[in-house]
C-alpha cells in the first residue's frame, strides 16, 4: 500500500500548468518529494499526540469518528521490527526514524528501559537501582545501542524506519520526450489517505523552487483549511 510517484507528480505538474507557473523537472520534484514526505511523517506523530488528548477529553468517537485510529494508520507503513546482534552488550542500530520498544527475546518477551547514558553511573552505585538481567536497560550513542547488563546477546527493535526518498525516472523515446519509468522509480511509503496533503506540501516547497509566491500561498492556504477542519 503505497502512493503513486507517477499519479503525484502528474497532479502537480497539471495544477502548475493550469496557469502557465513554470515547470518542475523531474529531479526537483524527487528531491522536494523526499523532503515533503519526511515532513507529513513527522507531522502524523504530531496530529497523532492532539488526537489522544482529545480523546481522553472525550471529544472523539468510534468507527470512523475514531481520529487517533485514522492517524495511526499513517504511521504504520513505516514501521519495522528488526533482531539486533550484540557483543559484549553493544550492537549496531538500523537507520530508524523514531524507536517504539526495544526488547529481549527469551519464552516471553521482556522490555527494556532506556535511559540516558549520563544517569548510567547513578543506576550502577546501588543494588536497588542496578540493571539485572530481569530489569534491564539500554542507552543509544551515535549509532549504536549499549544494552545493560551486557550478558544478553541479541535484542529485537521495533521502530518507525526512515522512508525510502521517492523517485520519478524516466527513458527518453525517439522524439527527446520523457516517458515514466516504473522500474527505476520508488513510489511514497506513505498511506494513501495522506496523498492530497502531500500534493499540497509537494506545491508549497515548489512555489520556492520557481519563485511563485502565489503557490505558496495557495498551497499553505489549503493546508491550513484542513488542519481547521480536522480541529474544528
Amino acid at each position: 500500500m503505497a502512493i503513486s510517484v507517477d499519479r503525484v507528480y502528474r497532479k502537480v505538474l497539471a495544477i502548475l500548468n493550469k496557469e502557465s507557473r513554470g515547470f518542475l523537472t523531474p529531479d526537483e520534484f524527487s528531491k522536494i518529494a523526499s523532503q515533503a514526505q519526511l515532513d507529513l511523517l513527522d507531522k502524523a506523530f504530531h496530529d497523532y499526540n492532539r488526537a489522544v488528548l482529545r480523546e481522553s477529553a472525550g471529544r472523539t468517537g468510534d468507527g470512523y469518528a475514531d481520529i487517533p485510529k485514522k492517524i495511526q494508520d499513517r504511521i504504520d507503513p513505516f514501521y519495522s521490527s528488526e533482531s539486533i546482534s550484540l557483543t559484549s552488550g553493544i550492537g549496531t542500530l538500523p537507520t530508524f526514524y523514531n524507536i517504539i520498544n526495544v526488547s529481549v527475546e527469551k519464552t516471553m518477551l521482556t522490555n527494556i528501559e532506556r535511559v540516558e547514558k549520563s544517569k548510567l553511573n547513578f543506576l550502577l552505585s546501588s543494588p536497588l537501582t542496578a540493571p539485572s538481567t530481569t530489569f534491564p536497560i539500554y542507552y543509544i550513542t551515535g549509532g549504536t545501542i549499549t544494552v545493560n547488563p551486557s550478558s544478553f546477546t541479541s535484542v529485537r527493535m521495533d521502530y518507525v524506519s526512515v522512508p525510502s526518498d521517492p523517485v520519478w525516472d524516466s527513458t527518453v523515446d525517439a522524439n527527446g520526450a520523457l516517458t515514466y519509468d516504473a522500474t527505476g522509480s520508488t513510489d511514497f511509503t506513505l498511506h494513501p489517505s495522506s496523498e492530497v496533503d502531500l500534493v499540497l506540501e509537494i506545491l508549497r516547497y515548489t512555489g520556492v523552487v520557481i519563485k511563485d509566491p502565489s503557490v505558496i500561498q495557495g498551497a499553505t492556504a489549503e493546508t491550513t483549511q484542513k488542519i481547521q477542519l480536522e480541529n474544528s
